[in-house]
């Protein structure tokens, strides 16, 4: 699709858009205490691809200049929602390049061809990153030919390390796992039905038991193939914490500025029955198994697992989850939410 006297050009993405949209990554991030800059590597469009089952991401071309002016789109996969396997798409990778921020008006255009693109999905949503006031007041905000932004409720990403071997532990025994995701991850929603995306990095299913009975377990995988956060500079407390000696007193070393985050993703975590000090043991020993420099996990307002998180020693940041709805009949998502932060 050509627009403003064929300057632009609007269409799905594929691996020849890759420098464009690395250019675009380059030169975005996002500030706060901490400013992190969010990176897919050299071929973003195969780093989206590897989150789901097929990506449909959209980039804006400028005909004049030779450059990509946008990105945005949707990572497509199949999810549980309350029980139920369902197409889902998950909005992501909306950047426009600074140099074109304040020239075009192009959005409205973009959301009604990525909503002819995303037709067969019956859910969509989207997270915003709480320090995002800019896109939060836009997209919270109805507008003419644009999807609604209905709030949910709030995702927190905890970061930590405190590595210590607290309990004995299995890798990649994986006995069990597969009657969790029938009878526990399937009753959430928004749980990716395969555990086996390349998004979610290579990966060890680690694994504590009791007398033969699965106890916790999780995934912990390497992202650095398709994501990576550069660490740019530090505000506020986090000026002053970041020369501290943080990991003698349980929390994750702040990396340098300007230096890539070695990290590790936690996913399909359970704990039985949800315990406080079995999944700080669990996490902390699971933890002393890597080299990592620190992990996240990831979990929504209703997951019971933020309860015993919040007692662990860790950084947080968070970010506002929302269903997006073109018609005003499209269905809600409900249930107590289990999304995985490696695919976000």
């Amino acid at each position: 699709m050509n627009f403003q006297n064929n300057r632009y050009t609007l269409k799905f993405a594929d691996a020849s858009d890759n420098a464009g949209i690395c250019e675009i990554f380059a030169a975005s991030g996002f500030s706060g205490g901490l400013s992190v800059q969010y990176l897919r590597g050299d071929t973003p469009y195969e780093s989206f691809s590897a989150d789901g089952d097929e990506s449909r991401i959209l980039v804006i071309l400028d005909n004049e200049q030779h450059r990509t002016a946008a990105v945005g789109g949707a990572v497509v996969r199949e999810e549980y929602v309350s029980g139920e396997r369902a197409k889902c798409a998950y909005l992501t990778g909306l950047k426009i390049h600074p140099d074109y921020q304040k020239r075009i008006g192009f959005i409205a255009k973009a959301y009604a061809f990525l909503h002819e693109g995303i037709a067969d999905c019956r859910y969509c949503y989207t997270t915003i990153l709480d320090d995002n006031a800019p896109a939060i007041a836009m997209l919270e905000k109805k507008h003419r030919n644009m999807p609604e932004y209905r709030y949910l409720g709030h995702y927190t990403t905890y970061c930590f390390h405190g590595g210590k071997r607290l309990l004995k532990l299995e890798q990649n025994r994986m006995d069990g796992f597969a009657d969790l995701m029938q009878t526990h991850f399937a009753e959430q929603s928004l749980v990716p039905c395969d555990p086996d995306y390349a998004g979610f990095g290579e990966k060890i299913f680690y694994s504590y038991r009791e007398n033969g009975e699965l106890k916790a377990c999780c995934f912990i995988g390497d992202q650095t193939a398709f994501k990576q956060y550069r660490m740019c500079s530090y505000g506020g407390i986090y000026r002053l914490l970041s020369h501290l000696p943080t990991q003698l007193f349980g929390y994750p070393a702040f990396p340098k500025p300007d230096s890539i985050i070695r990290h590790g993703v936690v996913s399909y975590l359970y704990v039985k029955d949800n315990d406080r000090r079995l999944c700080a043991d669990f996490l902390r020993s699971a933890a002393a198994e890597t080299d990592f420099s620190l992990l996240l996990w990831g979990g929504f307002e209703n997951d019971p697992l933020c309860t015993a998180m919040d007692h662990m020693k860790a950084v947080r940041y968070g970010s506002r989850l929302y269903s997006v709805h073109w018609d005003a009949d499209s269905p809600e998502i409900s249930g107590v939410i289990g999304m995985e932060a490696a695919l976000l």
